[in-house]
């Protein structure tokens, strides 16, 4: 993963829809089991501005992690021969390229998030008093999410504290220094 802005801002958008379960008519309820609608299902959505009809045409059966790998496997071959679905235009893989721009650009995100198994995040909540965390438990899901937005922000907050400190230094002025004959005594 990497921390961007976008992510962590994308992080608690989902949290927020998540706990308030306002998606659409048909698909209030989350459902860890429908890849539309699970933790994974529901950020893409948000990522998208897609409905779960939209977003299962992108996706085929299986887990996001698995998913991912064989989006991010196919990348290159993506590239040279880009392929279109044909239901709507779009490139294969779309998801998956939209996703990384964010900064989730590797299936060990998306298995993640998808089982709420990231060590440091769960480490982060367990000094707050929670644990454990059910992947399957909304409430669980958005605190998760919410406190991996924290992290990512702190990570880039402290990029931005040590960015000036790898900056290499300014570079002097050149001045004209003359250069003195020295003195000689006769």
């Amino acid at each position: 993963m990497r921390p961007t802005p976008e992510l962590a801002a994308l992080l608690r958008r989902t949290a927020d829809r998540l706990q308030a379960q306002h998606w659409g008519f048909w698909d209030r309820e989350y459902c860890w089991r429908d890849s539309t609608r699970c933790n994974c299902g529901l950020l893409v959505r948000e990522a998208l501005g897609w409905d779960q009809q939209q977003l299962s045409l992108h996706i085929h059966r299986g887990t996001w992690r698995s998913i991912a790998q064989t989006a991010y496997r196919t990348a290159a071959y993506v590239a040279r021969d880009p392929s279109h679905c044909g239901a709507t235009g779009l490139r294969l893989g779309y998801v998956f390229e939209k996703m990384a721009e964010l900064g989730f650009d590797q299936p060990e995100d998306f298995a993640a998030l998808e089982e709420l198994s990231n060590p440091v995040i769960l480490a982060r909540l367990a000094e707050k008093g929670v644990e454990p965390l059910r992947r399957d438990y909304a409430p669980h899901v958005a605190l998760y999410m919410r406190e991996l937005a924290d992290w990512i922000e702190e990570q880039l907050q402290a990029q931005a504290q040590l960015s000036p400190l790898t900056q290499p230094l300014p570079k002097a002025k050149a001045t004209e220094v003359a250069v003195r004959q020295p003195l000689r005594l006769r």
